[in-house]
Order: structure tokens, then sequence, then C-alpha cells
């Protein structure tokens, strides 16, 4: 069983699950946090949180499924349209934005790799040519669930968060990870930009690759050893990978220190792509 959180003060995460429960046919299936809960063909529950899903660590006290899948809001200064997927966790000190510091979630690197390949298809059918579609690099939390996690977002500003077609890409994409059984070997990254063009090729250029936690090139001089093992670990990683003109020379060499010393092989995304 694999649950979808929405949230009560979301506003984009209440118009995913407005299309959800349209599109599909959900059965009223008991209460949680003064909300319905509903379930679907005995695959997947729906609950709506009070609080914020970042907040939402709590969650595996009441609940043990696969795997969480979060319709969420994404918000940007460029309030670019667009339709996003990630992993979660904070490779800083900070935890502003939910979690805890220096800590990464259990990664589903496959749900991540379906429902971005199915953002982009639903792109094409929907005719939502103003919006990007893209992965975004592992951030904000909640990092603490028990049990894997992955968002998709409908973005960038309150004007989207609304929008009825972005809203029903999401909720296909959403429904493609419920029933997904595929798998694939797992990845992690390292390197690049807040939003991961050059990981997204990967994806599009290979059909066995997934992507677990990314770590950008703007967080790896402060992050130690022992939390990019944990970002391996928790993506179920078979190699790692890194954008090679996304990272500096001291980058690089940090990276392939830590990675050889437990014998993890290092790609160049060039190699993937």
């Amino acid at each position: 069983m694999k649950i979808i959180v929405t949230s009560e003060e979301d506003l984009a995460s209440q118009t995913i699950k407005q299309q959800l429960l349209i599109q599909y046919e959900f059965k009223e299936n008991g209460i949680f946090e003064d909300n319905t809960i509903y379930s679907y063909k005995n695959k997947v529950n729906l609950i709506t949180i009070k609080g914020k899903l970042i907040e939402s660590d709590y969650l595996s006290d009441y609940f043990t499924p696969e795997l969480f899948i979060y319709a969420s809001r994404h918000k940007a200064e460029s309030q670019m349209p667009s339709l996003l997927t990630h992993s979660t966790g904070n490779w800083g000190s900070g935890n502003l934005f939910g979690g805890q510091p220096r800590s990464v979630s259990y990664s589903s690197p496959e749900a991540v790799r379906i429902a971005y390949l199915e953002l982009l298809y639903q792109k094409k059918v929907l005719n939502l040519s103003d919006f990007d579609v893209t992965m975004e690099v592992t951030h904000h939390g909640p990092s603490e669930l028990k049990n894997p996690l992955v968002f998709i977002e409908l973005g960038s500003s309150e004007e989207y968060w609304t929008h009825k077609e972005g809203a029903l890409a999401v909720a296909r994409a959403i429904m493609k990870v419920v029933d997904n059984k595929l798998t694939f070997t797992n990845i992690i990254g390292f390197g690049g930009t807040h939003y991961c063009s050059n990981f997204n090729k990967i994806l599009e250029k290979n059909e066995d690759i997934a992507i677990g936690h990314i770590i950008p090139k703007y967080v790896i001089d402060q992050v130690g050893s022992e939390l990019i093992l944990l970002a391996f670990e928790k993506s179920k990683a078979k190699f790692a990978v890194i954008d090679h003109k996304g990272t500096n020379s001291a980058q690089k060499q940090k990276i392939k220190e830590i990675l050889e010393k437990k014998s993890i092989q290092l790609k160049r995304i060039k190699e993937l792509t």
C-alpha cells in the first residue's frame, strides 16, 4: 500500500487532490486529522494533514506504507509554471524548511523517474507548453520518515497552484507512481544547479536508470563523507554520477576520495548521455 499526502494549508496540494478525486474512483475509508481518508483499489490511501507537508516527519508514527507520495506546491521567485519532482533532506546545518539538519530521507529513485517522465508526457498530452518540467536536487523536509518518499509538485506561484490542467498532470503522475512495479539501477548525483537539467537527460536517455538523492554544487563543500554515504545508502544506489562541468576541481577530488574509500564507482554524466 502507498500513501498520497496532501495538506489543508497547501493550495496546490488541494487542487491536485481535487483532480485525483474527480479523475479516479477513490472511496471514503476513515478519518485522519479530521479529514477523510480516501482509498483506491487497495493500492493507495489519500490523506490530508493540517500542517505543512515539509514538517510531516511524524507520519511514520501512524502509517507504514511502501511509499509516501507528496502532492505539493512549488514556489520560486521566477513564478515560472512548473511541474517538478525530487527527493528530500537537508545538506546543511539549517532546517528552516522542515526535516533535520544534515539528514536525508529514504529516497525512491524509481518514483522520481516515473514521475518525471510522466510529467514530461502529460505536458504534451495536456498542451502545457508554458510549463517547465524538471527534477530538483534534494532539499527541504521531511527527512526522518521511516519509509521512502517522493515529492511531486505544481508551481511556481499562486496563479498556477490552482491551474486545473497542471494539477491534472501532477495527479496523473502520482497515479503512474502508484501503479509502478518496475525496478531500475539506482544512482545518486553530484554537482550542477538546483534545477538539474543534466541529470534530467540521464532519465530521458536511459531506460534502466533511476536517480535518488542529488547533491548540488552549491552545497558540496559543506557536506561530509558520512552524509554523502548516507545519501548513497538511502537511495539504494549502485553507483554515483558527477556533473563534471558543474563541479570545481576541489569538489571533484573530495567526492572521488570519499567514494573510492568505499569502492563506489563514479561516472561522468557524459558517459550516460
